[in-house]
């Protein structure tokens, strides 16, 4: 019974500091071979820890930052379409940055959509599933009913920027976190900041 309670407090205790990476921003930049495959780089701007209430745990969000997406392979996991991944963290402007770089086969891996040769290219940004909304891009925004951003079915160089929104009420940024693991000896990097 004792390990039973035990078991339950850590669950509740699990459950209570929930917590999930988000960003400020996000900015897509897409370079279109004739094939339909490419590179891209995503740009993503003040990388911050979120929770459901007051506990700070953002250097537990930073970990799982280092361990699963800069130097571990989730983010491959979740996007098989790209390859050659280069990932960084850096500063910028007073907040902490992240970049991915990498290449791919089809449209489809960037969420891209060509119906055929004579149709532009099509990106759906800010579906009611998605936290993402529209801020700028070099193509054209239809609507804000039908958030499809179009570009001209000749086009090379695609660029599109969102910003995330949340609900979440606490929201701490990672900066810190990175500037302290950034000073530890190259050997120590690995985990904990």
């Amino acid at each position: 019974m004792r390990h039973l309670i035990i078991l339950f407090s850590v669950l509740v205790l699990a459950l209570c500091l929930t917590s999930c990476l988000t960003v400020e921003s996000k900015e897509y930049r897409i370079k279109l071979k004739p094939d339909h495959s490419g590179e891209a780089t995503i740009k993503f701007t003040n990388i911050l820890s979120e929770a459901d209430d007051t506990v700070d745990i953002s250097a537990d969000d930073f970990n799982q930052l280092i361990e699963f997406y800069l130097q571990g392979t989730q983010l491959e996991k979740e996007n098989p379409g790209f390859h050659n991944v280069k990932k960084r963290l850096f500063e910028e402007g007073g907040v902490l940055c992240g970049e991915i770089t990498f290449t791919f086969d089809s449209l489809g891996s960037v969420r891209i959509f060509k119906y055929d040769g004579d149709s532009p290219y099509m990106y759906g940004v800010g579906s009611p599933l998605s936290s993402e909304q529209y801020i700028e891009s070099n193509g054209l925004l239809a609507r804000e009913w039908m958030p499809v951003v179009f570009w001209p079915k000749d086009a090379r160089d695609l660029y599109i920027k969102t910003k995330v929104v949340s609900e979440v009420s606490f929201q701490q940024s990672l900066l810190k976190n990175y500037k302290t693991w950034l000073a530890q000896p190259p050997g120590q990097k690995q985990r904990k900041p």
